[in-house]
């Protein structure tokens, strides 16, 4: 019996610098050629990724195609991919990832027949491409305790079973689609994470295994770091004003620490304005983040080395800070109107 059909689609944008290296590992994937398929959804790039995409789809054995993506984002270019699929099992993986192991696509058909999920779901290290410096303390500081949720399974290369799909799911049955439509395409960030709620709300079953892990790469600056996060901070609320129900008090905790850090610098300003120093008492909840900050990186330092110790405090100040402004952000302003593209249809 033939191997059912793959699409593996990417959704990329200016990702020239490492999409040849995810290309070569796709090709080299132990799965029959003419059973899968490569779309990189391209949201109009600018740096030469459609010419090398090209020069990778001359000669070789498996289908490589450019779908353009007008909307740029990656839910615009998810959605874009999964209109030109052609597989009945579609698997996505961001541009800026390596995959360790050639057995990716066949491992996924044997767990989708074995577990009999809908969705699989993978762990997402951030050790791509062999972070150094400060990325490799990005990377650290963003697997650690503090630095994600406790729920989240993103980069748990221990785990295998049924799971809530919301973080890690990456791979579904083309059903789907074809029963709960597309990406909301009003999310610049967390798409995946709406996508995967109404996975879970309608009774699908996802599957994790560290035997489907994809390493991503990490930002390699805290400026960049701060800046996605704020993309996630905003994602957040928009998830949590769609799907009330998927919010919980513990994803608001960014938001109350950067008012916590505002109500300390206004401490700090009445104190000098009015010599009155006890005011600074309102910085109290500010300086305890620091302190667990510091502990968790005194932590890090531990097991990886100095450097963790003394920049790990910038990473989680960056990550927390980060995502409570984009949470305001988005809190303060009206919401989008969900764009869901139109249904998926064969």
């Amino acid at each position: 019996m033939a191997s059912p059909k793959i699409s593996v689609i990417l959704p990329v944008r200016n990702e020239v610098r490492s999409l040849g290296r995810l290309l070569d590992q796709l090709l080299q994937q132990a799965y029959p050629a003419d059973r899968f398929e490569i779309l990189v959804a391209d949201g109009r790039s600018g740096d030469g990724t459609r010419e090398l995409v090209e020069r990778k789809a001359s000669g070789a054995a498996v289908s490589i195609r450019v779908v353009d993506n007008p909307g740029i984002r990656s839910g615009a270019g998810r959605n874009a991919g999964v209109a030109a699929a052609s597989g009945g099992i579609i698997l996505f993986i961001d541009g800026h990832c390596e995959i360790p192991s050639n057995h990716l696509l066949q491992d996924t058909v044997k767990l989708l027949e074995e577990t009999g999920a809908d969705c699989l779901c993978r762990p997402q290290p951030l050790i791509a491409f062999s972070p150094k410096g400060v990325g490799r303390i990005i990377a650290d500081a963003r697997a650690s305790a503090l630095g994600h949720g406790r729920d989240s399974l993103i980069y748990n290369m221990s785990h295998s079973g049924f799971v809530h799909p919301a973080s890690s799911g990456a791979t579904y049955r083309r059903i789907v689609f074809e029963r709960l439509g597309m990406y909301d395409e009003s999310f610049d960030a967390c798409e995946d994470v709406e996508f995967n709620t109404r996975v879970a709300a309608a009774g699908y079953k996802a599957y994790t295994d560290p035997r489907l892990s994809v390493y991503y790469e990490p930002r390699s600056s805290f400026s960049g770091l701060f800046r996605q996060m704020m993309r996630y901070g905003i994602g957040r609320v928009r998830l949590a004003r769609k799907h009330p129900e998927s919010a919980s008090m513990s994803q608001w905790v960014p938001a109350v620490l950067v008012a916590a850090f505002a109500v300390a610098i206004v401490g700090f300003a009445l104190a000098i304005a009015l010599g009155n120093w006890t005011v600074t008492v309102l910085a109290f909840p500010a300086a305890m983040f620091l302190l667990i900050a510091m502990a968790a990186s005194v932590h890090l330092g531990w097991r990886h080395g100095w450097k963790h110790a003394v920049l790990g405090p910038i990473a989680y100040c960056a990550i927390y800070l980060g995502l409570g402004t984009g949470m305001w952000v988005e809190l303060l302003r009206p919401a989008p109107r969900p764009r869901t593209a139109m249904n998926f249809s064969s």
